[in-house]
Order: structure tokens, then C-alpha cells, then sequence
């Protein structure tokens, strides 16, 4: 298994890189997300996934551990390849895209091009705890201390919701202002405010 990397970048595009190691090179697919990371320099590194079919041999290169670990993680799956979970990875942030798992945004994931309805909602079905636990906290900068599970994050959510906030919007910002000590309208109060900044 190739896990990991570092060598001369040789090409770079928006869903491929070249990398030279040891004189030989790799042909690596990237996410949006990776492309944006790899800074043009002499000497790259990279995680990496190694897809082997009976039709060929595919590698897939991640900027972050975190970026990978999302990966891996949607590729468990059912019906999401290492293809799709690439073109999942390009279409938002890695913390837009593990909110609106955590939110149950269906209609985020669907604008992905080839993720329907029925597969963002087993997506949601089977990574919502997943992600929730693991990865929440290591791919967001903001609020690590929100308790996703709590009634008053839940109640909140449905209310920003109710007025008009997309749920990763609103799970955005709940993230962003969520306290311990926070009543639901003090929590929504907050949001508000900081929406009319």
C-alpha cells in the first residue's frame, strides 16, 4: 500500500498531479481542496490512497490526513467510489462538508454532480455519527466545545431553519457562538446577531 509521498511536483492540475520519487513518476488524483493546498515548490508531499482493479491501479492524494480520513470514510459507502468521494471532497470545504453531514443536509451533498438524493441520504445515514465524533472537531477552527448531540443545539437548529437558514449554514453558526451555558434562545439570539454584523 502506497500511503504517503514526497518528491518533485512535476505537473499540477484542478484533478491531477505528477510527483517524482526516487526518478519514477506518480499520477495522483486530488481533490479541488488539495489543488488549492499544493503550493507550486520544488518538493511536494502528499497522503495517498491506492485503489487496485482487475481494469488498472489508481492513486488518490490528500493534502491532510483529515482530508483522507473523510475519504476513507466515504468510500465505506454503499455506491461511492474513490471517484465519487473525490468529486464529493471538491464540491465544499472539509468542514462544510462534514456540517452538512452532521446537519443532515441532503441538498448540499445532492449538488455534488453524481450524489442524488438516495445517495446523500445514505451518506448522512452512515457517516452522521462518524463524522460527528471524529472528525468535527479536527477539521473546524471555530467552537470546539458544542455538544452536537444536545437538544438545545437540535432545538436551535430547527429554528434558524424555520427562519430561513440553510442547515449547514446554521450549524455554521451555531458552532461559531455555541456556550455551555446557552438557553436555545439565547443561542439563536446570539446567531442572529452575529448574522446582522
Amino acid at each position: 500500500m502506497i500511503a504517503y509521498l514526497k518528491g518533485k511536483l512535476l505537473q499540477k492540475s484542478e484533478n491531477l498531479i505528477i510527483i517524482e520519487v526516487s526518478n519514477v513518476g506518480y499520477e495522483v488524483n486530488i481533490s479541488t481542496n488539495t489543488y488549492l493546498n499544493i503550493v507550486n515548490k520544488e518538493e511536494t508531499e502528499i497522503f495517498t490512497y491506492l485503489q487496485v482493479r482487475e481494469d488498472g491501479i489508481s492513486l488518490f492524494g490528500f493534502s491532510t490526513i483529515n482530508e483522507k480520513e473523510l475519504f476513507l470514510k466515504l468510500i465505506t459507502v454503499n455506491g461511492v467510489g474513490p471517484k465519487m468521494a473525490i468529486s464529493i471532497l471538491s464540491g465544499a470545504s472539509l468542514t462544510d462538508l462534514v456540517t452538512s453531514i452532521v446537519a443532515e443536509d441532503t441538498l448540499m451533498l445532492s449538488r455534488v454532480k453524481g450524489v442524488g438524493k438516495k445517495t446523500a441520504e445514505r451518506i448522512i445515514l452512515e457517516l452522521k455519527e462518524k463524522v460527528g465524533n471524529e472528525l468535527l472537531v479536527q477539521s473546524s477552527t471555530v467552537n470546539e466545545n458544542i455538544d452536537l448531540s444536545s437538544s438545545i443545539v437540535n432545538d436551535a437548529l430547527m429554528a434558524l431553519v424555520t427562519l430561513g437558514l440553510t442547515k449547514t449554514d446554521a450549524m455554521k453558526k451555531i458552532k461559531q457562538e455555541y456556550d455551555v451555558n446557552d438557553t436555545v434562545e439565547t443561542l439563536i439570539e446570539k446567531v442572529l446577531k452575529n448574522l446582522s454584523r
